[in-house]
């Protein structure tokens, strides 16, 4: 107190000046704090800022970012078309693509599934390969033994049987011949489809959309050996047990690669319903453009007793711009597969594709009455351009009902001057040994009088072009000594043909 009291009236002056002053920079120091301390960005949202300033898209790609810190935008594939197409998933899949080039665009299921599913048609040509394409003297004309023994796949200078495919009409001689047996490696290959069948075309697209096998029910699928596929210098070979059969899989030789059927019954031909038939319909289960045959071993190297068969084998427009199987990775013919099985499962293709034809004018006299070993024909007009829909042929035998032998009639189509015949009225219906069955895309079915209808359809991406407007069905009465009524109803669908 004493010091205090000391203090001279200056000394009191100078004292007070500090204090105020302390006070002053005080009272100024805390509202800085405070508006500076509101002012500094949140420490989320430079880390959200600093994410988009590293996530740099693709050099080829500029994407419109919109100024939105917090989302982080999914970069699009470099390959992806920028038409998204509806899927069965929630994840947009580009739509397919038919550009006029030759470089293969990047697998997409979508692609396929409306490839063979749309109404829009990729198709140039068909090619079928079946037991019955006999030719050469002394061949059985009447083709009243429909499958194939042992013998007849022979090298033999003195078979009788050539067989070939892409018939004339006019002549009934085939524009293609071809071996049915050898094997290059020494084992037995008993050929569906031979390796010359396609050799001078490596360049167009094509694929297998059709397998269909029948053997005696007692020696079954076993009799057969191993199916071999090759495709694009490829090499599958598999147990023929393994691969006929709903999922079933043919690995390469290095087991890189698989072919993979669909599940669906749609697809499937299975013999515990439709008589012992195996095989697919409407799928394609191989995409190539050269190199390709299509065989079985037989077992230990001998074929069944009895075989019937039919192969078919789509060549697409030029334009069609897809990847081939030996292109595809394994995950995306799962992918294919897995889309036909979720596009193709509980419903009724053969109800769809009705609901969109119509009947092809019947421009000849029908049904025809045919006596064994006759033959007769049935005649169609359309529009120029519209697409073989389906089929429906009824036979019914005027005598010896109680006989069904008359179902080894076979019936030929006329189109655009090519003939593509069919093996017998249950084989034409993907059925066996006269069995009565309903497959994805056709059936056959008992009527009154002792007779069947046998109805096949064509599905929208694989079905024939009828370019100059014209149908003729044609049919051969087997040596069986009945006398038939044939009545062929064709139907047609207008498509757009344009990519």
């Amino acid at each position: 107190m004493r010091a205090l009291s000391s203090l001279t009236r200056t000394q009191w002056l100078v004292i007070i000046g500090l204090e105020l002053a302390a006070v002053a920079l005080y009272l100024g120091v805390i509202p800085w704090l405070i508006l500076s301390t509101n002012a500094a960005p949140s420490p989320t949202v430079e880390l959200s800022a600093e994410r988009l300033s590293t996530e740099t898209p693709p050099a080829t790609l500029k994407p419109t970012i919109k100024p939105s810190p917090t989302i982080r935008l999914a970069q699009p594939s470099p390959t992806a078309s920028s038409t998204p197409a509806p899927t069965a998933t929630s994840t947009p899949m580009p739509a397919p693509t038919f550009a006029p080039t030759l470089a293969p665009a990047r697998a997409d299921p979508s692609a396929w599934v409306a490839l063979v599913l749309n109404p829009h048609v990729a198709l140039a040509s068909k090619t079928t390969f079946f037991t019955s394409a006999c030719f050469g003297n002394g061949a059985n004309p009447l083709q009243d033994r429909d499958y194939m023994a042992p013998a007849d796949w022979s090298g033999s200078p003195d078979r009788k049987c050539i067989f070939g495919y892409d018939v004339n009409p006019i002549d009934g001689q085939p524009a293609g011949r071809y071996s049915v047996s050898g094997g290059a490696d020494g084992q037995p290959h008993f050929y569906l489809v031979p390796p010359e069948a396609f050799a001078k075309d490596p360049q167009s697209i094509k694929m297998l959309s059709e397998l269909q096998i029948i053997v005696d029910p007692d020696q079954g699928c076993a009799s057969l050996g191993f199916i071999g596929i090759t495709a694009d210098g490829v090499y599958y070979q598999t147990p023929a047990c393994a691969f006929l059969r709903a999922g079933g899989i043919l690995p390469n030789a290095d087991g890189s690669r698989n072919i993979v059927l669909p599940t669906n019954a749609n697809n499937i031909l299975d013999p515990s319903s439709d008589g012992g038939a195996y095989g697919f319909l409407a799928f394609p289960a191989v995409v190539f453009r050269k190199g390709f045959s299509l065989y079985f071993t037989g077992r230990a190297g001998y074929a069944p007793p009895r075989v019937w068969f039919e192969s078919i084998v789509d060549t697409l427009q030029p334009n069609t711009n897809v990847e081939t199987t030996a292109q595809m990775t394994t995950q995306e013919v799962k992918q294919i597969v897995a889309q036909f099985d979720r596009s193709l499962s509980g419903i009724d293709p053969k109800s769809q594709l009705a609901a969109l034809e119509r009947d092809a004018q019947l421009t000849s006299p029908s049904p025809v009455t045919v006596k064994s070993k006759q033959a007769g024909a049935i005649s169609f007009a359309t529009t120029p351009g519209a697409v073989l829909s389906s089929v429906s042929w009824r036979i019914t035998p005027l005598n010896n009902q109680d006989s069904r032998q008359f179902l080894e009639t076979n019936i030929c189509l006329d189109l655009d001057g090519k003939e593509d015949c069919f093996t017998g009225v249950e084989d034409f219906a993907h059925c066996a040994f006269f069995t009565p069955c309903i497959t994805g895309y056709s059936s056959l079915m008992p009527v009154d009088h002792g007779g069947y209808v046998a109805t096949r359809y064509f599905p929208a991406g694989t079905a024939p072009i009828i370019r100059d407007g014209k149908v003729t069905a044609t049919f051969q009465a087997p040596d069986t000594g009945a006398t038939l009524e044939m009545d062929v109803q064709v139907r047609v669908r207008d498509v757009n043909l344009s990519p």
